[in-house]
């Protein structure tokens, strides 16, 4: 609990990944993805939350996660369990999935994806804080996109004719009079019960950012987890 407020804290982790098999399986220093986020939101650091789960349609998901702290209250239901299923339903139904199995009320719910393996208790800590502090109704971490991937340096080619994404592009001479711009790193989502279930969204217009400045890994593909494992192995990351 912090200021009150019933936190409830969620692992979603289908099975059925296309880019890598059993991504949430995957080994990163000797412990699963699965394994890694469970014992991060059991460990003393996140003692102020109050539940944490794990949403899969998985048995052995659910096993490992159980095997490292996290309870399995429900299985997800194939309608939420496909490629193309939606973050806020799925949310939604994890919630009111514990609400009833614990019998209890929360007021905060945290997305936290086994696929952001390096991120850190604090991470999470101050994601919350921030959503209380501000009455945001989202807060979402965020880390500090490439200036080489900014839309105004980004080109479309039709016909092999080369030309700029943005046709404002054309007149940026440096890279430093670019607009900062951020991507989402997955290390956490907080959401306000009314966000969630009234709103039904994750981004609304009182959403605010967090921005995390270290080296972080969003898993989609193999080479992110290569990239991963050269942090943690190499580079002594947690």
């Amino acid at each position: 609990m912090k200021d009150g407020k019933r936190i409830l804290a969620v692992v979603p982790a289908r099975s059925g990944s296309k880019g890598i098999p059993d991504k949430n399986m995957q080994p990163l220093g000797g412990r699963s993805l699965i394994a890694r986020a469970a014992e991060l939101l059991r460990s003393t650091d996140c003692s102020w939350i109050d539940r944490a789960i794990i949403s899969t349609d998985s048995a052995s998901y659910a096993d490992e996660a159980k095997r490292h702290g996290l309870d399995a209250p429900f299985r997800r239901p194939p309608e939420f369990s496909h490629d193309k299923a939606g973050a806020v339903e799925t949310m939604i139904h994890a919630m009111t999935e514990a609400e009833t199995h614990f019998g209890e009320r929360f007021d905060v719910v945290l997305i936290v994806e086994p696929t952001c393996p390096l991120r850190r208790a604090e991470d999470i800590a101050r994601a919350v804080d921030l959503l209380l502090a501000s009455g945001a109704e989202s807060v979402v971490t965020v880390s500090r996109a490439d200036t080489k991937f900014h839309p105004h340096k980004l080109l479309r080619m039709a016909d092999d004719q080369l030309g700029f994404y943005d046709p404002a592009g054309a007149a940026v001479k440096a890279r430093q009079s670019l607009e900062p711009l951020f991507f989402r790193n997955g290390a956490c989502y907080a959401l306000t019960r009314a966000c969630l279930l009234d709103r039904q969204a994750v981004f609304t217009d009182n959403t605010r950012g967090l921005l995390i400045e270290r080296d972080l890994v969003n898993i989609d593909e193999p080479i992110d987890l290569e990239f991963a494992r050269f942090l943690v192995e190499q580079k002594g990351l947690a």
